[in-house]
């Protein structure tokens, strides 16, 4: 039995898809499949009940998966120990963001990571917030990017910035002159929202309870490319995070500010109060603050306690 099985059948597990766990660990699927066969081989009893439709945890590899996390946080906390020791300003370091957030945040932050620690090997990743959660607390990721409020035992959660969120509307609407709407407009409007398990439907479905708003039903979006897709088709209209907002706008689409004072979420970074390499984290912090100060369309968050960056030192 090996580190790497024990993270393949962690995968399969948290995915239920065998093509997905592959590409997760960055291996063939043929790889994948045979590894856990031989891990199951090995232990003397399947780990899974495989269909052609879906795979299914047994009730032994119920019990097995954590104890497997466990063994795998045991393991990475024991190599991270040893490397803070050294240098927590060195090695390898995993940082997750949820799909509404990570594809228009992580590129822009990505040359200030590479030009402030050349000497750290960034792994970024992007999952819904759940699975960023359970990775976080298990071991499998080392700090994560989280929408607010977040009360997960054990770990710091320090807020970075606040994003607004604007409306969508097709070039046509009714509204295509305005600039912005107050919170009397969304009354019985119907509004496009993402499938469950992210946390800007979340976000979306509160405004629409506050202020009288509905789901348009029927649709429910994999991601924010669904939905701009949807309103430039002029199927309706949705909650835009500005971050995802093209700086010149966009054909067929306008983007109107919401006059309510609550449209917008609270970005934090997570870690763990134990992790080895805290130090990093808490420069990370700071410098991060300092490039949204200078680069970003939101809000920075100042913190309750004054950093000081080891790399300026």
């Amino acid at each position: 039995m090996n580190i790497r099985d024990l993270e393949y059948f962690i995968a399969v597990a948290e995915t239920g898809k065998f093509n997905e766990a592959a590409k997760r660990c960055f291996v063939s699927q043929p790889t994948l499949s045979g590894q856990l066969r031989k891990l199951e081989e090995e232990l003397g009893s399947a780990l899974f009940e495989r269909t052609t439709r879906q795979v299914r945890l047994t009730d032994f590899g119920r019990e097995a998966l954590e104890l497997a996390r466990s063994a795998i946080f045991q393991i990475r906390l024991l190599e991270q120990k040893a490397m803070a020791l050294k240098d927590p300003f060195v090695g390898p370091v995993s940082l997750g963001a949820f799909p509404t957030l990570g594809p228009w945040f992580i590129p822009r932050i990505s040359e200030m990571l590479h030009r402030q620690y050349p000497k750290v090997e960034f792994y970024l990743s992007e999952e819904k917030s759940p699975v960023l959660q359970d990775q976080l607390l298990s071991g499998s990721m080392d700090a994560v990017f989280l929408a607010m409020p977040q009360t997960l035992a054990g770990v710091e959660v320090v807020p970075l910035f606040s994003e607004m969120f604007k409306l969508a509307i097709p070039q046509n609407h009714p509204w295509h002159r305005r600039k912005s709407i107050t919170e009397k407009d969304l009354a019985n409007q119907e509004l496009l929202l993402l499938e469950d398990g992210h946390c800007l439907r979340d976000q979306a479905l509160d405004l629409c309870h506050k202020y009288g708003a509905h789901e348009k039903g029927y649709f429910r979006a994999t991601g924010l490319e669904t939905l701009r897709q949807m309103v430039r088709m002029e199927m309706g209209m949705t909650l835009m995070p500005e971050m995802a907002i093209p700086p010149h706008g966009e054909t067929g689409i306008r983007y109107l500010t919401l006059e309510t004072g609550d449209a917008h979420r609270e970005i934090a970074l997570c870690y763990r109060k134990t992790h080895p390499r805290k130090a990093l984290f808490e420069d990370l912090i700071h410098h991060l603050r300092q490039f949204l100060k200078d680069a970003l369309p939101v809000e920075v968050l100042d913190p309750d306690w004054v950093d000081t960056p080891k790399s300026d030192r």
